[in-house]
């Protein structure tokens, strides 16, 4: 169960680590289209490197969560012994 717990966390911050990206992309693919290259794309840094940081945070915030949980789980199912 706590495998599948795990599981589903790394998935869920899989998907929003690549919709990061993906804001990245499409914000110097348009970029580019306009004609102006990569480096206005540069203007946006700040916002990119927070939205990795809020999401690395969040899936580190829940992983520890999980660890807690999986930990009062095995100290409970000992004293019931």
């Amino acid at each position: 169960m706590k495998a599948d717990k795990k599981r589903g966390i790394v998935i869920r911050y899989l998907k929003a680590y690549v919709s990061v990206i993906a804001v990245v992309a499409s914000v110097v693919a348009i970029s580019e289209a306009k004609g102006a290259g990569w480096r206005p794309a540069l203007a946006g840094m700040p916002m990119y490197v927070t939205l990795l940081l809020l999401v690395t945070y969040q899936l580190i915030k829940e992983l520890r969560a999980l660890k807690r949980d999986e930990q009062e789980e095995g100290s409970t199912n000992n004293e019931g012994q």
